[in-house]
């Protein structure tokens, strides 16, 4: 999206989802904004894929540059269960 405002959420739209790809990127799956740090928003479209390695020559966006490095990701994130209870 382009425009500055949110996407507005209804009964027929689906939530977005964040995924993290085994040792991979981040998956933005959904209606998102992406805005950088001089506040230029992006395009996201349907589904994005956001750098984790911090070695993408197309940073925000992944590049498959994590695959060359050999990133593994440090931390799994907790199950929800788990996250509540902490």
């Amino acid at each position: 999206m382009t425009d500055d405002s949110a996407p507005e959420a209804n009964s027929q739209t689906k939530p977005t989802t964040i995924k993290t790809v085994d040792n991979g990127p981040l998956q933005i799956k959904g209606a998102a904004q992406l805005v950088d740090h001089d506040g230029n928003s992006y395009d996201t479209g349907k589904t994005i894929f956001l750098c984790r390695c911090g070695e993408s020559r197309n940073k925000p966006f992944c590049d498959g540059s994590h695959a060359k490095v050999g990133f593994v990701a440090g931390q799994r994130a907790a199950a929800a269960e788990q996250a509540q209870d902490a």
